[in-house]
């Protein structure tokens, strides 16, 4: 422990003698969207080769059809060596039919004439012969289409070639931190009137069918099981209960949470932002990234986001562009910040100011870091322990 602490000493002597020539170096942190006029694109790509519905220049809305893509989702295997009862076959002299062709459900795949009466195997359902091996028969007995929508609403700048395409618009942008459910579109209905107020399951009714609510400071089972019933498409929130993420009835409502888990008010720029686009339809996008599989998003930023566009762009262009990340920007002081951690995560508010030295902070840990006006105060947060708001 003596060992540990003298390292901790000689590194906090370390950064303080360096600290009057790092605060000169142009600071930066990860950064988070909030901004409600700003360019917007959006890759839509297939997860294979599949086709484009749409043009370039053309204007989609965000539930029309992009692109799509057919892949096979059921076979059956005929064996054909059991059937014709002959353990070695040569598949050439017995099989009617070729790898590609189409077969109806009972027409003949292969025959055998015996010293008593001809053999023949069938096929057991309608498909495509996708492969022929010693002895047997695999057929393609279903296909599945999957759709992929424009998510927003906007103009097709770009398109690569059977992959899928991407959209632009001008809109309101807030990145969320958590949400589950996937992808929903649809007009943004306000439920309560302050970010520290509770939606209550019986002031859900038919009316927010086909919507998404901008609830409060948090949901439990009972609201998110009413939204359910009632066919609200998402919920936006502040916070959420991980136990929401594995209900025993899974529920078809996405939901995304501003500023993640817990029970938290939403912060009051978050919600003046969610406000101005009350009666405006919406797209969210509900994911969790730490929970996500890598490969869930492979095609884009794995972020739970709430897009609403507003115009078509002008000057923007997504030629110019080689992905949507959003870069890092200097932090100066009046940058906006999030807290991410400690006893004032979720917290957006402005740096106050930097301190001359790394400062220790209320655990002893001392650190590079920042003035913070939080509830109405300067806090000392390390500079680990914020993102930038944009």
């Amino acid at each position: 422990m003596l060992h540990i602490s003298a390292y901790v000493d000689s590194r906090s002597r370390e950064i303080s003698r360096l600290a009057p020539h790092v605060l000169h170096i142009r600071m930066k942190l990860p950064t988070i969207t909030i901004n409600t006029e700003q360019p917007i694109l959006v890759k839509r790509l297939l997860p294979g080769l599949g086709k484009i519905m749409v043009q370039r220049g053309q204007e989609v809305r965000a539930l029309d059809t992009v692109a799509q893509i057919e892949s096979p989702s059921g076979y059956a295997a005929v064996n054909v060596a059991r059937h014709l009862s002959r353990h070695e076959l040569d598949m050439d002299e017995v099989m009617h039919k070729e790898i590609g062709d189409v077969v109806e459900a009972g027409e003949v795949l292969a025959s055998i004439k015996g010293l008593i009466r001809k053999r023949v195997a069938y096929a057991p359902a309608k498909g495509i012969i996708v492969a022929i091996g010693p002895g047997w028969v695999l057929l393609e007995t279903e296909r599945t289409v999957t759709k992929i929508q424009a998510f927003i609403d906007g103009t097709v700048t770009k398109i690569s070639a059977n992959r899928g395409v991407v959209i632009e618009a001008i809109g309101a942008i807030v990145q969320a931190v958590a949400g589950f459910g996937g992808e929903a579109h649809g007009l943004v209905k306000r439920m309560v009137d302050h970010p520290t107020d509770y939606m209550d399951p019986s002031d859900i009714d038919d009316h927010a069918q086909n919507t998404i609510l901008l609830a409060g400071q948090s949901i439990d089972e009972d609201v998110l099981r009413a939204a359910d019933a009632h066919g609200v498409r998402g919920i936006i929130v502040s916070t959420i209960d991980a136990a929401l993420l594995d209900l025993p009835w899974p529920v078809k409502v996405c939901v995304v949470a501003t500023e993640g888990f817990g029970d938290r008010p939403m912060s009051s720029h978050t919600f003046a932002t969610l406000r101005h686009i009350i009666g405006h339809e919406v797209s969210i996008r509900g994911v969790t990234p730490s929970l996500t599989p890598p490969n869930f998003f492979k095609y884009e930023t794995p972020r739970s986001i709430i897009l609403a566009p507003t115009s078509q762009p002008k000057s923007y262009s997504a030629f110019d562009a080689e992905d949507d990340e959003t870069e890092h920007q200097d932090l100066a002081i009046g940058s906006r910040v999030r807290v991410t951690r400690g006893q004032y995560f979720g917290a957006i508010s402005i740096i106050d100011s930097f301190p001359d030295t790394p400062q220790a902070t209320e655990s002893g840990l001392v650190t590079p870091g920042a003035y913070v006006i939080v509830d109405r105060a300067k806090r000392y947060i390390p500079l680990a322990n914020l993102v930038q708001v944009t």
